[in-house]
């Protein structure tokens, strides 16, 4: 398998009995090996910490046409995440099948989508970047974040999207009946686990109404509180624009997120402070890139997030310097990041600061 295994359209129309459908089949992959060192300054002094990590996934996808002459697409991806020596394979198999999950039926510009973390999303924002740093945050203990809200896009549901190639738009809606639910087997389709319907819309595009190198994003989306002592409904919010020229790109991106828990818990009244007073974290990114040659890339991010609720009141900035170098099929990329007043926590503590450095090895097969 030196870069996809093809699938002959006699095997893959087999599979289903009586079945006239012509189809391809393609199996993709990826990996990530990582290396990451952080220093933090504590309220007990300074602390440091090092390890390495890794993320493998297969991508299975199959596409072609219906008897009726549509077009369709269907798909699913295995992602392994590594998971330490303090976890257990067991903790890592919960998220192993929850990723791209999905059938397509399509007609022209326009495709129904039923399944989980397919839709259209706006995750990733508009900035530049050489390679998403939330991750490394988050994992810092950062109150940066790109899952916004309800979680809509990553939940078992169905939606539409239309395509507007004369403006470079895509415009999607998408219904979860029960908010980060990525679903149960075929059988049961519940658990114990009660949760509150969502629905996201989001408009996403490339080279927007005819100007070459304007990226634009908006999305939204939103669930009903879970009960009275819930402080809000959830409510996420994300938009930004980017912009390449040249050897040069910039961005900017703005992401809001308000009660993004659908359990209610007294104790802080759902994200809130203890008063029902909502929390709510406000987001903005910008970035900044630029292509020394075709193999080599400098980058910029600066994230700046205002918090408020739950004893989160103070202001959160990370900086970071990265470098891309591609080496065909393997890429090398690394950033250094600094932060101060990490999760915006207030109260008897100090402020968090400290740096993360990390280097990445990525392929794809």
């Amino acid at each position: 398998m030196k870069n996809k295994l093809l699938i002959t359209s006699a095997l893959a129309s087999g599979l289903l009995a009586g079945s006239a459908a012509i189809a391809q089949t393609t199996i993709t992959g990826d990996m990530a090996l990582v290396y990451t060192a952080m220093k933090k300054d504590l309220a007990a002094g300074l602390g440091s910490n090092r390890g390495g990590g890794r993320e493998t996934q297969l991508n299975i996808n199959n596409k072609g046409k219906l008897n009726n002459g549509m077009d369709y697409a269907a798909g699913f991806s295995l992602e392994f995440d590594g998971t330490g020596l303090a976890n257990t394979f067991a903790t890592e198999s919960a998220s192993i099948s929850n990723e791209n999950v999905y059938v397509d039926l399509i007609s022209g510009n326009t495709t129904f989508t039923v399944g989980v973390d397919h839709i259209q999303r706006g995750y990733n924002g508009a900035i530049p970047q050489v390679f998403h740093i939330t991750e490394a945050m988050r994992a810092a203990g950062s109150s940066v974040t790109y899952v916004i809200g309800a979680a809509t896009s990553e939940s078992f549901g169905a939606g539409i999207t239309q395509k507007i190639p004369q403006a470079g738009l895509s415009v999607s809606a998408y219904y979860a009946p029960r908010s980060r639910d990525t679903g149960a087997n075929d059988v049961a389709g519940l658990n114990t686990t009660s949760g509150n319907s969502s629905y996201e819309v989001g408009l996403a595009g490339t080279d927007t109404f005819g100007i070459k190198g304007l990226t634009t994003s908006y999305f939204y989306n939103t669930a009903d509180k879970t009960t009275s002592e819930s402080a809000g409904d959830v409510v996420g919010k994300s938009y930004g624009i980017g912009y390449s020229f040249g050897q040069f790109a910039i961005g900017v991106d703005k992401f809001i997120n308000e009660n993004s828990v659908l359990v209610a818990t007294d104790a802080n009244k759902v994200m809130g402070d203890g008063t029902g007073n909502a929390a709510k974290h406000d987001q903005t990114r910008y970035g900044a890139t630029f292509a020394v040659d075709k193999d080599l890339t400098l980058g910029l991010v600066r994230s700046k997030t205002d918090s408020s609720g739950q004893a989160r009141n103070n202001t959160e900035t990370v900086k970071a310097i990265q470098v891309g170098y591609n080496l065909g099929p393997v890429a090398v990329q690394a950033t250094y990041a600094t932060f101060d007043n990490l999760m915006s926590t207030t109260g008897s503590l100090v402020d968090d600061n400290g740096k993360i450095g990390q280097i990445r090895l990525t392929t794809k097969f």
